[in-house]
């Protein structure tokens, strides 16, 4: 198993533009009774503008520090990467209905097994049954979201790719992809953070090349590692090109 770390900075909040003034709204002839009903207009629109400025401002601070080499997207050969876990719980029951294979039996790329059908939903059933019957495919992971693996940005929140998976062609290094999905009605702001975000580390990922004494050396045989974020209605065309 290959691990993943991710290094991180925090941003200076000292950036953020000032708050409009009560005293400048008065004069532009807001009175009290004026300000008491738009109260929450006043807050949350220089709010929004503060927001929109920060996650610039962090964009562009996180996107230097790639540059620099201070953020690192990588596998390292000192071991301090994230872990897959040997073993994960489930609330289902033993005799709880499995999730299949197309031709039947139970899914066999799953790095954990059983998978139950309840533990997905529709769309991530779809999407684990077709992984599990591609023969480029070597395993697949459904990651568990805000426990396990979770990418750093340069927004506050991690993203937490729905699957991970590894793929090996003929004459090509295998690859390992973080797939993030979303529904079409998700397809907002945040999706867009979080495409940019991924596509943005994966053109920057790179191993390691560097082994402090006494540690054991990963074998780098040209794996890479790529995040993705595909919708729901458009997984069926552009999830085959991963593959």
């Amino acid at each position: 198993m290959f691990y993943i770390e991710i290094s991180v900075k925090t941003y200076p909040r000292n950036y953020l533009p000032h708050i409009w003034p009560l005293a400048a709204l008065r004069a532009r002839g807001f009175d009290d009774a004026k300000l008491g009903q738009l109260a929450s207009l006043i807050v949350d629109e220089p709010c929004k503008g503060l927001n929109t400025a920060q996650n610039g401002r962090a964009e562009a601070l996180f996107k230097t520090e790639v540059a620099a080499g201070r953020i690192l997207f990588r596998l390292r050969l000192n071991g301090r990467n994230w872990r897959m876990p040997f073993s994960i719980e489930t609330t289902e029951p033993e005799n709880a209905r499995q999730l299949l294979k197309r031709a039947g039996g139970p899914l066999e790329k799953s790095l954990f097994a059983p998978v139950y059908e309840n533990e997905l939903n529709g769309d991530e059933r779809d999407v684990a049954v077709y992984l599990d019957g591609e023969k480029t495919l070597t395993w697949w992971h459904r990651n568990v979201s805000r426990t396990q693996y979770g990418i750093q940005g340069w927004k506050k929140a991690k993203i937490y790719p729905d699957f991970i998976f590894a793929v090996q062609k003929d004459q090509e290094s295998s690859r390992i992809t973080v797939l993030e999905t979303k529904g079409d009605q998700l397809d907002n702001l945040d999706t867009a953070y979080k495409r940019d975000a991924l596509t943005f580390l994966s053109e920057h990922f790179q191993w390691d090349t560097t082994t402090p004494v006494g540690e054991l050396e990963l074998v780098n045989n040209g794996e890479t590692i790529e995040g993705t974020l595909i919708l729901m209605s458009e997984w069926k065309a552009k999830l085959p090109a991963r593959l």
